[in-house]
C-alpha cells in the first residue's frame, strides 16, 4: 500500500518534520524556477511557507520522496509539492525539500493573485484545460449538496475522453479536433473534478467502466 498523505500519524510527523526543517533554510537568490507545466505555473504564486503544513518524507521501493503539503489554499490550487522523481537517498530528498521551502519563503513578500480571477489549469492526460476560478468556486460551495463523488467524475471524464480521443489519451491536437460541445462539456466535468478536489487525470488502457451503469450527472 501507497504512503498516504491524510493519514493522521503521517500527517503528525510530516508537521513534526516541518518545524525541523525550518531551521535550515538555504539562499535560494540564484535559483531559476522552470514552471512545469502550467499547472504548476499557476499554483507556485499560492505556496507561501507561512502555508506549509508539513513535509511528508517517505520511501517507495528504492525511492526516497519528500513532499511539501500546504492549508488554506483556494479550490483546484494543488496543496502538495514534491520532489519530481524519487531521489536515491534520505539526504538528498530532504535537501531537495528545504530548496522548495526556501523558495517558498522567499515568495512571502510577493502577494498571490486573487483567487476569484487568478486562472486555473486541469491536467487532462497529455493535454491541459484552463478552468474559470469564478466556476469553479461555485462548483465547490455545492459539492456539499450533490449526489455523487469524485469516483462518478473520474467516470464520466472516462466518457468525455472516449468521445475526444477514441481509444488513446487526451492530446492537445485531440482537444482541438473535438466538437465543440464535447470540449464544453469536458470543460465543465473538470472544473466540476477540481472542485472535488482532483487537479488532474491519466490515461489508464488497462481501466474498464460500464457507460450503462452511470447516472445522469447532477452538478449542472
Amino acid at each position: 500500500m501507497g504512503y498516504k498523505h491524510s493519514n493522521p500519524q503521517n500527517r503528525a510527523k510530516a508537521a513534526s518534520l516541518l518545524r525541523q526543517l525550518k531551521g535550515q533554510l538555504v539562499d535560494v537568490s540564484s535559483v531559476q524556477v522552470e514552471a512545469r507545466s502550467n499547472v504548476f505555473a499557476a499554483a507556485e504564486a499560492y505556496w507561501h511557507l507561512s502555508k506549509a503544513a508539513g513535509v511528508h518524507l517517505y520511501k517507495v521501493g528504492e525511492g526516497w520522496h519528500a513532499d511539501l503539503e500546504f492549508k488554506g489554499l483556494p479550490a483546484g490550487v494543488p496543496t502538495i509539492v514534491g520532489t519530481p522523481e524519487p531521489v536515491a537517498t534520505r539526504t538528498e530528498a530532504i535537501e531537495s525539500v528545504v530548496e522548495m521551502m526556501s523558495i517558498c519563503a522567499q515568495r512571502e513578500t510577493v502577494p498571490p493573485p486573487n483567487p476569484a480571477t487568478g486562472l486555473r489549469w486541469f491536467r487532462f492526460d497529455e493535454h491541459e484545460i484552463p478552468v474559470d476560478p469564478g466556476m469553479l468556486e461555485s462548483f465547490a460551495a455545492r459539492v456539499p449538496h450533490v449526489e455523487f463523488n469524485a469516483t462518478h467524475i473520474r467516470r464520466e471524464l472516462d466518457i468525455l475522453r472516449a468521445e475526444i480521443s477514441g481509444d488513446g489519451p487526451v492530446t492537445a491536437d485531440a482537444w482541438s479536433a473535438a466538437a465543440f460541445q464535447t470540449r464544453y462539456d469536458a470543460c465543465r466535468m473538470c472544473c466540476a473534478a477540481m472542485a472535488f478536489g482532483i487537479i488532474q487525470v491519466s490515461y489508464d488502457p488497462s481501466a474498464e467502466f460500464d457507460l450503462a451503469s452511470l447516472p445522469a450527472p447532477g452538478m449542472q
